[in-house]
């Protein structure tokens, strides 16, 4: 005779699952966002500086979570949502903190945070409609975009670029217009893939 799961189990799988390396890198990818936020506010060199590194380390977080999930079959569902979540928190508390330094205008962060805000909503109405809305590619290119907005404004604001780029130039202005751009095709192409599911 064997016995029956007990009402632990279900708990320990679902405890397994979230532990995973993958999650726990997503996590701390998020985590980090309030601290790099604090450090830029701080207005101090050796500040700027450790947000540096702890943005190229956030950065080599979302690549190895997913090079990890892989490698190791340890892909998920909670891990694919899991991991944009993530990165958005990340990203939006280092442009929360560009704007606080007046780095950016509101009107920037605004369309960001909107994109941001609207996918989980896509995905939600795709799933009530019958279907899954996958991560789209475009997605991961908005990322990336971010990604490199961010490290470079702050690369520019400890003057790594030479006295040629600075804060007062039009490098940041183009850095973050890249990033709006991206944000808005990515919105874009999830709202057009919603209709899609949704037409089949």
């Amino acid at each position: 005779m064997t016995m029956s799961s007990g009402p632990g189990v279900g708990h320990s799988r679902t405890t397994s699952a979230l532990a995973t390396i993958p999650n726990l890198l997503s996590l701390l990818r998020g985590l980090l966002g309030p601290v790099v936020l604090a450090l830029i506010l701080a207005e101090t060199p050796w500040a700027l500086w450790t947000a540096l590194a702890l943005m190229l380390f956030a950065e080599a977080t979302d690549y190895m979570d997913g090079e990890v999930a892989r490698r190791f079959d340890q892909e998920s569902e909670l891990g694919r949502l899991a991991d944009p979540v993530c990165d958005s928190v990340y990203h939006l508390s280092v442009f929360l903190a560009f704007l606080a330094m007046g780095w950016m205008a509101a009107w920037m962060l605004f369309i960001i945070y909107a994109r941001d805000l609207m996918v989980p909503y896509l995905r939600a109405f795709a799933r009530q409609s019958g279907h899954e809305l996958q991560v789209l590619a475009s997605g991961k290119v908005k990322t990336a975009i971010h990604a490199t907005a961010q490290i470079g404004i702050v690369a520019i604001a400890l003057g790594l670029f030479g006295p040629a780029i600075r804060m007062d130039g039009p490098a940041p202005t183009v850095l973050l217009l890249a990033a709006i751009a991206a944000s808005i095709y990515s919105l874009a192409d999830y709202v057009a893939e919603v209709g899609r599911l949704v037409r089949h």
